[in-house]
């Protein structure tokens, strides 16, 4: 009886879950139109494990193209956002390059 009962709680375990099948194509993923449309940036920390290896299995399925659109566009919409000083990092470069410049004028101009 023993035997059969965990005969029976084992065999449910066993197919209780449902099988998922993998994508046919990785380059297809969700994440990886996420990273095309806003950029690698805009995919979250949490899943950025999983966006690797789907990369890494698009490469292997011939999708090379595929990302390098994806890391092309991040360059350009990169360079075309390096463009306005609108960030912390251009803020304190000014401030510092001010100071900086004031500085030597002060002692340029307090020199006898």
């Amino acid at each position: 009886m023993r035997y059969c009962i965990s005969f029976t709680f084992y065999f449910g375990l066993l197919f209780s879950q449902e099988t998922v099948l993998p994508d046919e194509n990785p380059c297809d993923h969700p994440l990886l139109s996420l990273a095309r449309e806003k950029g690698v940036r805009a995919v979250p920390m949490k899943e950025y494990f999983k966006y690797r290896e789907i990369v890494k299995a698009c490469n292997e399925q011939g999708g090379q193209l595929f990302i390098e659109q994806i890391a092309q566009r991040d360059l350009i919409r990169d360079y075309y956002k390096s463009k306005e000083m609108a960030s912390w990092t251009s803020t304190h470069a000014i401030c510092v390059f001010s100071v900086i410049f004031y500085y030597f004028l002060g002692l340029g101009v307090a020199t006898k």
